[in-house]
């Protein structure tokens, strides 16, 4: 009886251990699934993250290109004076350069998230709208209201990107991707844009980049990171208050708007640099610029938040970054103005 018993009691143990090894070895094989597919689930994420911001960037410089190679029958069928045949075309980098610092104050302080996908929704009515225009004059507002839009996807692109990547050789290419997208964008809209213009007429454009954007938008609110902690949307406004410098950002914006647009009065017409109109934008350019500067130098004097510090330009990085960015869109927008003739 007792060898029997002792029988039992040790087959029982020796199947409890069995049980045991057999249990480690599906949880550790289980585990190693989850290890594995957590890091696929990521890599997807982040390449979607960042075909997401390229492509949003390809769609809104696609629709400069459509701009261009449809100038000539744009101008016949919304009957555009010459005063406005240049301005469908350089209106969006106006509103986008204007808009700029503002937009960018903004994502770091509400998030970049719902600011580029705010941007995104935007481009993509916008564009859609665009279609649907029956006059030159509300291209042209319709344009405008896109810049800003672009803005808000510019400025919030650069800090997803780093949530994104982390910093070495993925971030440089990510960031080499935003650049070549915008350049992708154009050309291959001349091509595909002249193709739709002669075929299914220059409308189909447009509303073919504002179904493109919409579909990238599912795209990105499904990959972008989001904070794991949100702030009230009573205290996101607050801060927007706060640590926003709303003066500054007029100034700099009316300072732009207003240069542009004297270029823009005097590249139709040369002689019209003498008129009371154009000296009024030029000296009230240079008023708002110089209020800018001095601006600044309040705000960090009293220890508040400045748009940009006027010790940021003493950098000698930073100051050459931004005059070699600057030159580098001169000569693309100038390319494309006269390929658009």
């Amino acid at each position: 009886m007792k060898s029997s018993s002792f029988e039992s009691s040790s087959s029982l143990s020796l199947k409890s251990a069995s049980d045991v090894q057999l249990t480690s070895i599906i949880d550790g094989n289980s585990q190693e699934a989850d290890i594995g597919t957590v890091p696929s689930k990521q890599l997807l994420r982040k390449v979607a993250a960042i075909a997401y911001l390229c492509g949003v960037s390809v769609t809104s410089s696609a629709t400069n290109g459509l701009i261009v190679i449809g100038l000539p029958q744009l101008t016949e069928d919304l009957r555009l004076p010459p005063s406005l045949a240049f301005w469908p075309s350089s209106v969006q980098g106006l509103a986008t350069a204007s808009t700029l610092l503002l937009t960018g104050a903004i994502a770091d302080v509400a998030g970049p998230r719902p600011v580029n996908l705010l941007g995104c929704m935007l481009n993509c009515i916008f564009m859609l709208t665009c279609g649907l225009v029956k006059s030159g004059e509300e291209l042209v507002i319709l344009r405008a209201l896109q810049g800003v839009a672009t803005a808000l996807h510019l400025s919030s692109s650069v800090a997803l990107v780093t949530q994104v990547q982390p910093q070495g050789r993925g971030r440089n290419l990510s960031f080499a991707c935003l650049g070549l997208s915008q350049l992708l964008g154009f050309s291959a809209s001349l091509v595909v844009g002249g193709i739709l213009i002669d075929t299914l007429g220059w409308r189909s454009g447009w509303y073919l980049c504002g179904g493109l954007t919409l579909l990238l938008l599912a795209i990105g609110w499904w990959a972008l990171p989001r904070t794991s902690c949100l702030s009230a949307s009573r205290k996101t406004l607050q801060s927007l208050q706060v640590r926003v410098d709303w003066i500054g950002a007029f100034l700099a914006s009316a300072s732009m708007s207003l240069l542009t647009y004297f270029l823009g009065v005097i590249s139709t017409n040369v002689d019209r640099i003498r008129s009371p109109e154009s000296l009024l934008s030029l000296s009230l350019s240079m008023i708002t610029a110089v209020l800018f500067v001095c601006w600044m130098h309040s705000r960090v004097k009293n220890g508040q938040v400045a748009l940009i510090p006027n010790e940021l330009w003493k950098n000698p990085c930073f100051t050459s970054v931004c005059i070699t960015v600057a030159l580098s869109f001169a000569v693309l927008n100038s390319l494309d103005l006269v390929t658009s003739l």
